[in-house]
């Protein structure tokens, strides 16, 4: 008979899933700031900074159809990690993953023609805003230094969702974010650790941190 090896509920989360939350709080707790200063200047798309943010939700499009305007959001997704080539170690890996950051925005919040053009204006604007956010000098190893050893935004790409309706006129801008990481070490042991509390929504994805 085998005996079990895994004596113990395999519950932690794996460094990488650390990260993408990690990355998902730092955009909501900077984006809500950037709304908030957007207000005190009183500028007038203030509501352009008013962007939420989700993690693993790629159908934003349902709120839309429950009568609500989700617009301008982010969403952030895991599409791939893998092993470096240089990575030996069994017990360590060196890892380098790319997330998906879909950046929406829609134009039907104004009156007038050129929604599309509205549409895609602000699409563009938010990733810009959000490039900001990734690229900041303070987060270059998004406070999980030892765990994460690099990022690089490498590809911005615009587009259309694809079950959008006529009427509504939404575009996208994806980011592509690529992240080097260990693997294989526990967490506790980052150089320079400063974990968000983030609460992910189980209903919806949405990231709501308190600062």
């Amino acid at each position: 008979m085998i005996e079990c090896e895994c004596k113990e509920l395999l519950s932690e989360p794996d460094n990488i899933e650390y990260i993408r939350d990690q990355i998902g709080a730092i955009l909501s707790v900077e984006l809500a700031n950037q709304f908030a200063l957007a207000q005190e200047a009183a500028d007038p798309n203030a509501r352009d900074y008013n962007i939420a943010v989700y993690i693993e939700n790629d159908d934003p499009l349902q709120y839309v159809d429950s009568g609500v305007n989700p617009f301008p959001l982010v969403n952030l997704s895991l599409a791939s990690t893998g092993k470096d080539s240089g990575s030996t170690s069994i017990n360590k890996h060196n890892m380098s993953a790319t997330f998906l950051l879909d950046v929406y925005a829609t134009g039907n919040t104004e009156s007038g023609e050129n929604a599309a053009m509205r549409a895609s204006l602000k699409a563009w604007k938010a990733a810009r805003i959000v490039r900001n956010i990734l690229c900041a000098e303070n987060y270059a190893y998004f406070k999980m230094r030892g765990i994460v050893s690099g990022r690089d935004i490498v590809k911005f790409e615009a587009g259309n969702p694809a079950n959008a309706s006529a009427a509504l006129k939404v575009k996208i801008v994806r980011i592509t974010l690529n992240v080097d990481y260990i693997e294989s070490v526990a967490i506790s042991e980052g150089e320079e650790l400063e974990l968000f509390d983030a609460k992910i929504s189980d209903k919806d994805g949405r990231v709501l941190v308190e600062f």
